[in-house]
């Protein structure tokens, strides 16, 4: 499938207008539970054209996960798939809110389908907003390190400097072809991958789904994947691969004897976490293209990115310099900032920094200062500026890219 940004802008004014026919107005939050496919892209900007809010979800959530984003998230609707929708119909039942169910790829009973909500929008419906909106758009949740899901609210004026920020310091192009290979529902498959595309007129390329005999999705390890994405790097001609360190090492196993052609690829880069040396060697040996290391975080976006010319020499493991517009300081305890190669706590500013987590007003005066954020990552500069990512002030269990807080599988 192929959709131009005509099409797409179309079937978002479309969704726009049929939310709000309804009932769905500004303010009011919108639960995506969707894997990577065009309907996510359509459903966030439709959502956020109506000045409402976005609440996206892994889609592999258990039904008590769910419930309790719906419920403190305040969820009026929830956009989804077939393959999900039993499990949201009794989520909704249990709470006994009214709450609309969506669905994307099926009419499915008490729901209302997708394409049909984009057909019968009515004209009176359509939202003609000239003026800039700085309300919320976006609700996302940070495991962090200090118990239960926070839930951190970012508006458009956010997700505008997030976007511009990194856009600019890659110098992402019309020209560019982005694989998204990273679930969009991530800070970073939504701000390096869809946001970083579509705000900047280059093309998004989505791995799309496996789908069994009866159409329904099923998750396939990346491994088993591996020769598709291969074959669209080639096919698209892609031109930046955002990844992760799993997918990047996944890649560099591909067998000596499998023809490859990454040409056309100019950027690689990784976030999520630390990208080892080993997995950084064997991705440069089999494909001469050196991974490059993002630091972001779900309050803030993208912060900082490698893009050294002599990066397998000596600052593999660096995460590079700030993104423009971006301000980070290594402090300790007292707020003193540290000299070079001295371990601290890593401060960010930025405009694109959220002003907070919902309903945590204590946590708020130790994590947010005068416009910084405190973030519990450890990290130095060296001499010319770099930033290196040492470690977390608190224990997090990292896997597969998701961070586990200790406290939460103790009470599983």
């Amino acid at each position: 499938m192929r959709i131009s940004y005509q099409q797409l802008n179309e079937n978002v004014q479309g969704f726009s207008n049929g939310l709000s026919s309804i009932g769905i107005k500004q303010g009011d939050c919108i639960a995506i539970l969707l894997p990577n496919c065009p309907e996510f892209v359509i459903s966030f900007y439709g959502i956020a054209k109506l000045n409402a809010i976005a609440l996206p979800l892994n889609h592999l959530f258990k039904e008590d996960e769910l419930s309790f984003y719906i419920t403190d998230s305040n969820a009026k609707a929830i956009i989804t798939d077939s393959k999900r929708f039993e499990s949201c119909r009794r989520v909704i039942n249990q709470l006994d809110k009214d709450i609309d169910l969506i669905v994307v790829d099926k009419i499915q009973p008490l729901s209302i389908y997708f394409c049909d909500l984009i057909r019968s929008a009515q004209p009176e419906f359509t939202n003609n907003t000239k003026f800039n909106f700085t309300g919320d758009v976006l609700y996302q949740y940070s495991s962090g390190s200090t118990g239960r899901p926070k839930r951190v609210i970012r508006t458009q004026y956010n997700l505008y400097h997030e976007v511009n920020n990194f856009t600019q310091t890659i110098d992402i192009t019309r020209t560019d072809k982005i694989l998204c290979t990273v679930p969009l529902y991530h800070a970073h498959g939504l701000g390096n991958c869809l946001l970083a595309a579509t705000c900047s007129e280059a093309t998004l390329v989505i791995l799309e789904l496996v789908l069994q005999k009866n159409g329904m999705p099923i998750e396939v390890p990346f491994v088993f994947r591996r020769t598709k994405v291969l074959e669209l790097i080639k096919k698209e001609k892609i031109t930046i691969f955002p990844a992760v360190p799993y997918i990047f090492n996944t890649l560099a196993e591909t067998p000596l004897e499998t023809e490859v052609d990454i040409s056309n690829i100019r950027l690689c880069f990784s976030a999520g976490n630390f990208l080892s040396r080993d997995i950084f060697d064997k991705f440069q040996q089999r494909f001469t293209i050196p991974v490059r290391q993002l630091y972001g975080c779900t309050e803030a976006g993208s912060m900082a990115i490698n893009l050294d010319n002599q990066l397998e020499e000596n600052t593999y493991a660096s995460v590079g310099y700030p993104l423009k517009n971006v301000d980070i300081k290594i402090i300790d305890d007292q707020g003193n900032e540290m000299s070079p190669q001295i371990i601290g706590e890593i401060v960010i500013k930025s405009q694109a920094l959220t002003r907070g987590y919902a309903n945590m007003s204590e946590l708020n005066q130790q994590a947010f200062k005068d416009g910084c954020f405190y973030t519990g990552d450890l990290g130095k500069k060296d001499s010319e500026g770099r930033l290196y990512i040492i470690g977390r002030k608190k224990l997090l269990i990292d896997t597969g890219g998701r961070k586990v807080d200790p406290i939460e599988l103790e009470d599983i």
